[in-house]
């Protein structure tokens, strides 16, 4: 009969000491991951390219300042028309109409998401013959616009810009305000929805159930 092997107690601290350094291990990157969200989570966000002349100007319904910062650029001479996306919502058709020539607007009255604007804007863009266009909307917003256009405008031969509109979200502390805390997890839970086809208010719904699970219950 052989007797049962004893292990060492040099072989049980070597494994105790192994478990603790994965664990310490896993911690810190946890922890630096965590930090480098921190840092660098709103500031992905904001995009703000160089306009240059184009066909046409696009503006996204949904925030305070877009047309305003659509009409800058059209009478700076960057485009002759102007193209507004879901342009029944938040009064933008009318607004815009009262400030500009009619005959240079564009009315896109179907769009229910940012990913239904870039399809519904480049049949737009196709039918009116248009190569190129500066995109406008919130600076928080501007890479999940990036992220949807890109996606449906990938292979064609149009040339997208994407300048934002400033608004009062804070990139480099925003988990330091309610407001920008909250646009800052509402877009990265969007994107991540867009990625798996959720989109619209399919995607609200959805975003506002997990809002409510994990800040009001």
């Amino acid at each position: 009969m052989v007797p049962p092997k004893i292990m060492s107690s040099q072989k049980r601290n070597k494994g105790t000491l192994s478990t603790t350094k994965k664990f310490r291990n896993m911690f810190f990157s946890v922890l630096l991951f965590f930090l480098l969200f921190l840092l660098f989570a709103g500031r992905f966000l904001v995009l703000n390219e160089e306009p240059k002349k184009v066909d046409t100007i696009v503006v996204l319904s949904g925030g305070d300042g877009r047309l305003e910062k659509a009409i800058e650029l059209f009478e700076s001479g960057y485009a002759s028309k102007l193209i507004v996306s879901n342009g029944l919502a938040d009064g933008l058709w009318e607004n815009a109409v009262r400030l500009l020539p009619p005959s240079s607007i564009i009315l896109e009255e179907k769009a229910d998401s940012t990913y239904d604007s870039a399809v519904y804007v480049k049949k737009l863009m196709n039918k009116n013959k248009f190569h190129t266009a500066i995109l406008v909307s919130s600076d928080f917003h501007m890479r999940r616009v990036k992220y949807n256009f890109q996606r449906v405008y990938k292979g064609s031969d149009h040339e997208l810009i994407y300048v934002a509109s400033d608004t009062s979200y804070n990139p480099k502390v925003w988990w330091m305000n309610k407001r920008s805390f909250g646009i800052t997890i509402s877009e990265y839970v969007k994107i991540i929805g867009n990625t798996f086809g959720v989109h619209g208010n399919e995607a609200k719904r959805t975003l506002y159930r997990y809002f409510e699970m994990f800040f009001y219950e």
